[in-house]
């Protein structure tokens, strides 16, 4: 069973070591061949959270504990959905990659539930003392409830420092007690001494959550959906401060790079919208436009990408150039719009409301880091129309409103290749990695096939539509492509028949902006269009078999994603709104507003099961699917302010995507936990 999710560890492979052993037997000897079996594991540099809280001499600042325990929720959560029973959580079964992120491993003793199944009875206890359940450790009873327990310790080690240490004892019973009796307000505030009063709240909060997990009872312990929804409500624990700003200092390194730039997180820690403005001394210092006004939602950080010109030298230590932020509550009766203008003017009303906040900007040599987050600029990278990954080599194929088509690789941070296609605009670009190539759709209405490894045409469809190609997709099982065109065609073509259009498919009444293969049916597709219509095609039938037409407005993107053991699309469209179909009721079941533009580009990170949208507005939004709500939770909005937003892809087993632009190419770490 492939377990994706970013806080359970992969099985990413499974082989066998052989080695000839000569053995004396019955007065012979007898070559023999050993075999060892090898589980392959994603390589995570920081090894487990036993080693991390109680063998490093460092300890580990809050911030990273409050993280690790979210992060192991989530995944637990995700395994009791399934539902599978891990049965060995503890310390020493969590990894943890180079960013502190959480992956629960050790699955040997892990037991599988049917869909009706609640609990079972095993007659051979086995686990780790200490961390064993009482009903398991002394009836045998199995649920997920066994696991809460044990998540209960761990939070609680976490949180603490402290280790539970059982000795011959089967049962956790003298290390609860001593947190019950010893744990209390004081006892954190002496541990943590230099934590405000918000964080010291999430600690005891925490160890609470615990100790409640650990009831001996285990009708009394929460559910992993309740302390989901618990953890994420301390994540935005309440404050005197309107935002909290992070970080309180940023850099922009001097280097050979013309851009540099840097990312400040604005997190709402209220239930309210809350209104800000980002303003400096020195505005043309920055390619980012300032002031800078927006909103964030209840319960939403909002991640801004600051953009600086080339800094030839440090500023004087003394100097007054760094961003000042404003913000104040905005209540809808005060602030009915969002755009800047609108804000803008709603703050230099606010009067006393207001808060300030100063964040220093630095300049200082370029230093070796981690760097996740990472604006391309260069002539070929603005006004990016499409992005496709390659689904093996770490390249980003783009094109753009120029003609050119280029290959970025995202490793050495390097150009591979490019070519002019076409004096014209590249509304979309794929690779086709079966045959090394990839295809181009020109707006003259022609395809262009190329070697990407040579960048010699391999073949051209001349006037292939009457218009401009708005979309190309690739069948991911069969020798197809589907192009679809302005002029309200779709197309599919075979190259293995010498690129014989097979099929035109007819039936919408304005331009098809978008076309996806269903990646379960690959001979089922969706077509979106700006005649307010999403319908669904099989291959084999030139006849749609869906027409859905509940859209306002014009259809922009079109994508394909599971919630769990189910399959929806999801729809964005001109007037800022997405809507999630269910593909087996044929009927729209939850609608996603937020954008104040048209959403043009759509993405589902299967890592993270996050659902990305991008927006003309130059927003992009990063949500999480909630299972227990069955609903999407808003975790980030990021404002990259390079433009509207054409183009969206994922780094496949990275937490990162790639976001093409009117300004440029970024490539962004997300977070949702």
């Amino acid at each position: 069973m492939a377990l994706k999710n970013e806080n359970v560890l992969p099985l990413l492979g499974y082989c066998y070591e052989g080695q000839k052993e000569v053995v004396f037997n019955n007065g012979k000897y007898i070559a023999a061949d050993i075999f060892q079996s090898l589980l392959c594991y994603e390589y995570l540099p920081e090894g487990t959270l036993q080693r991390n809280l109680f063998e490093v001499p460092k300890k580990m600042d809050w911030e990273t504990r409050f993280k690790i325990i979210k992060g192991v929720c989530k995944g637990l959560l995700f395994l009791h959905s399934i539902p599978i029973v891990h049965m060995d959580l503890k310390p020493e079964n969590i990894w943890l990659d180079n960013y502190m992120r959480p992956k629960i491993a050790e699955f040997g003793l892990s037991r599988i539930f049917g869909q009706e199944q609640t609990w079972m009875n095993s007659q051979n206890i086995v686990g780790s003392y200490g961390y064993i359940a009482p009903e398991y450790l002394y009836r045998g009873e199995i649920s997920t409830m066994s696991d809460i327990y044990s998540l209960g310790l761990l939070i609680v080690e976490t949180s603490t420092g402290e280790k539970n240490c059982p000795g011959n004892e089967p049962s956790a019973v003298k290390f609860i007690k001593n947190v019950r009796d010893n744990w209390t307000e004081e006892r954190i505030a002496s541990e943590y001494p230099s934590l405000d009063p918000d964080c010291l709240k999430q600690i005891k909060a925490c160890i609470n959550i615990g100790l409640e997990c650990v009831e001996i009872s285990r009708r009394k312990r929460p559910s992993i959906e309740k302390i989901m929804d618990t953890l994420n409500r301390l994540s935005q624990v309440d404050s005197n401060n309107v935002l909290s700003l992070q970080p309180q200092r940023i850099n922009f390194p001097i280097g050979p790079k013309r851009l540099t730039s840097s990312s400040l997180y604005l997190i709402n820690n209220r239930d309210d919208r809350i209104a800000f403005r980002l303003e400096t001394k020195f505005p043309r210092r920055y390619l980012t436009k300032l002031p800078l006004c927006g909103v964030v939602p209840p319960k939403c950080t909002y991640i801004l990408t600051m953009i600086m010109r080339q800094q030839k030298k440090s500023p004087p230590s003394n100097s007054d150039d760094g961003l000042i932020l404003q913000s104040s509550i905005a209540h809808h009766e005060d602030l009915d719009s969002v755009d800047p203008a609108s804000v803008a003017m709603f703050l230099d009303t606010a009067g006393d409301e207001v808060q300030e906040a100063k964040v220093e900007v630095a300049c200082e040599p370029l230093v070796e880091t981690i760097s996740n987050d990472q604006i391309i600029d260069g002539p070929n990278y603005r006004e990016v129309l499409s992005v496709d990954v390659h689904p093996t080599e770490p390249w980003i194929l783009t094109s753009n409103k120029r003609g050119h088509v280029c290959i970025w690789n995202y490793q050495t941070q390097a150009e591979v290749n490019s070519i002019e296609v076409t004096r014209e605009s590249v509304y979309s670009a794929k690779f086709i990695e079966r045959e090394g190539w990839f295809v181009v759709g020109g707006d003259d209405g022609c395809i262009y096939v190329y070697n990407y490894n040579t960048m010699k045409e391999v073949y051209m469809i001349e006037e292939a539509h009457d218009d401009c190609i708005m979309c190309l997709v690739v069948n991911p099982t069969h020798s197809f492509l589907l192009s679809a065109s302005d002029d309200h065609k779709i197309k599919l073509w075979d190259w293995a028949n010498e690129w014989q259009c097979t099929r035109t498919f007819e039936g919408h009444d304005d331009t098809v902006t978008q076309v996806m293969f269903n990646p379960r049916h690959s001979e089922s597709f969706a077509s979106a269009s700006l005649d307010h219509t999403v319908k669904i095609w099989n291959i084999h039938s030139e006849t749609c078999n869906i027409t859905w037409d509940e859209h306002p407005d014009g259809v922009l993107s079109v994508h394909y994603h599971p919630r769990y053991f189910q399959q929806s699309l999801i729809c964005g469209s001109s007037d800022g709104d997405a809507k999630i179909w269910d593909l087996e009721t044929d009927s729209c079941v939850d609608t996603l507003e937020g954008h104040e533009k048209g959403i043009s580009a759509l993405c589902w990170h299967p890592e993270l099961r996050a659902l990305v949208t991008g927006s003309l507005d130059g927003t992009v939004r990063i949500l999480s699917w909630m299972c227990h709500s069955n609903t999407y939770r808003l975790e980030n909005i990021i404002g990259l302010n390079l433009g509207a937003v054409n183009a969206l892809g994922y780094l496949k087993g990275l937490t990162r995507i790639v976001v093409g632009c009117d300004q440029g190419m970024a490539l962004m770490e997300i977070n949702v936990i």
